[in-house]
């Protein structure tokens, strides 16, 4: 078994995606770039022209839930289906088709979270759906994961939580700059880690021991989170944890980052929603949060809420300028960190040129994530999809009688444009250090510029 940059079979796969969307383009894009079959469907032939004009794809112009479509996109023949019109019905029905006629593996969008009880007795994977994700959950998780580690550009968890992959910019007061991975004063602690990669500027540097690290360099760390929390705090010495978090809107998606941190965070936790009946809906399905009847561009109800050191703010109203004239204000107002969802794409570029908001979150990039996230492993909950950084996660197995077992891994010699981040051995987590010797059935994760892909590959596929 080998799955190298995601890809789920060394074959291309048929796909056939339901909707040409934000979301339905992005999946297609990353699915084509891994020389997959994709087919598109959608209602709206000037969206299936775009998608035409920018991507290698087939279109058909319908509905996702008419069988004679998906007849005619040869569905039966697929290997995956992906439906994520805006439409829980068309998603669920096509789901429900491709089930019917084989289809190995259908994932389907909803809108309503009701789909997502697990102890319904009308549970959709018992009926043949192997994924089904919600838009608005997908985006409070990667919220939440991004307040549990301050200064993070972004982080995910890998092989059950053991290991965390995530990136930091290094302040200019950072203890890190001019040093290197040789000189770092903690070496039993960076024995631990690895430092996978550092972004300067648009430039992937893959580090070596005399690589100095820099002002405004991004920098990426693998290992366990304890560990990581732990390099990241002396790293930058303000990003300590957050003693008070604002989250502004008290819709699906606020709420839910709500009870997330008042089940994992130990800061305090304000809400502020502008309508009386869900602020009401909103303080009943909370415990700790205290919850205002308030607009958050009001100056008067940020100084309510009394903003303290290390003070986080949340823009989720579901209105795009106002998640960032919020977090303009609640800076203004002396909040240490802001992130926001912004829903339309082609407004963030522009948000992160600017620095408005230290964080900005895509719903459509964290529905794209979460479906790739399950499309690569069983066992890699995340992986490959990183944001902020060129190159490729790569996810092996060592297979018996591969010539590198026995070897230690300072004398291998992989290429310079890829590093061994972490292995896997049962559930034993290994740093990567020189000395690791390989093993068959190891579990390696290895970072690598595209340059570098296809030699890895012939190194660990026969």
């Amino acid at each position: 078994m080998l799955n190298i940059g995601g890809r789920l079979k060394r074959n291309p796969m048929k796909i056939v995606i339901i909707g040409a969307g934000n979301a339905g383009t992005q999946l297609a894009e990353r699915l084509c770039e891994e020389r997959h079959s994709v087919v598109m469907i959608d209602e709206r032939m000037d969206v299936l022209m775009q998608a035409e004009a920018s991507l290698d794809v087939l279109t058909l112009c319908g509905s996702g839930s008419d069988p004679v479509l998906l007849e005619r996109a040869g569905t039966d023949k697929a290997d995956l289906l992906i439906a994520v019109t805006d439409r829980d019905e068309i998603n669920i029905i096509a789901c429900l088709l491709a089930h019917s006629v084989g289809v190995p593996r259908v994932v389907a969008r909803v809108g309503s979270a009701q789909y997502l009880r697990s102890s319904s007795k009308y549970n959709l994977k018992n009926m043949g759906i192997n994924l089904v994700i919600n838009q608005k959950q997908a985006c409070a998780e990667e919220i939440c994961s991004a307040l549990a580690l301050p200064g993070a550009i972004e982080s995910f968890d890998l092989f059950e939580g053991r290991v965390m992959v995530a990136g930091f910019n290094i302040s200019a007061d950072s203890p890190i700059l001019g040093l290197t991975p040789a000189t770092l004063p903690d070496q039993a602690l960076v024995r631990k880690l690895r430092i996978m990669a550092v972004r300067r500027k648009e430039k992937l540097i893959i580090p070596r021991g005399d690589t100095s690290f820099a002002p405004q360099d991004s920098i990426y760390l693998v290992g366990s989170p304890d560990d990581i929390r732990t390099f990241s705090i002396w790293m930058n010495p303000s990003q300590t944890p957050f003693m008070k978090v604002i989250v502004a809107g008290g819709g699906d998606i606020g709420l839910t980052i709500a009870q997330t941190l008042e089940e994992h965070s130990d800061a305090e936790i304000v809400m502020l929603e502008q309508d009386e009946d869900r602020a009401l809906f909103c303080s009943g399905e909370l415990k700790h949060t205290l919850v205002l009847r308030a607009d958050a561009l009001s100056g008067s109800a940020l100084e309510e809420t009394g903003i303290v050191p290390r003070t986080a703010f949340v823009g989720v109203t579901g209105d795009d300028e106002n998640n960032v004239m919020n977090c303009l204000m609640a800076r203004k107002k002396g909040a240490d960190y802001t992130i926001t969802q912004i829903a339309r794409t082609d407004y963030i570029p522009v948000v992160e040129s600017l620095g408005l908001v230290d964080r900005i979150i895509s719903p459509f990039v964290s529905t794209t994530r979460g479906i790739l996230h399950y499309l690569r492993s069983r066992n890699v909950r995340a992986a490959t999809l990183l944001h902020n950084l060129p190159g490729e996660l790569l996810d092996i197995i060592v297979m018996p009688g591969n010539k590198y077992i026995g070897q230690a891994v300072q004398d291998i010699k992989f290429p310079r444009e890829a590093v061994l981040a972490v292995a896997l051995r049962g559930n034993e987590i290994l740093p990567a250090t020189g000395d690791l010797t390989i093993m068959a059935d190891d579990r390696l994760l290895v970072f690598a510029d595209s340059s570098a892909v296809k030699k890895i590959q012939s190194m660990f596929i026969k």
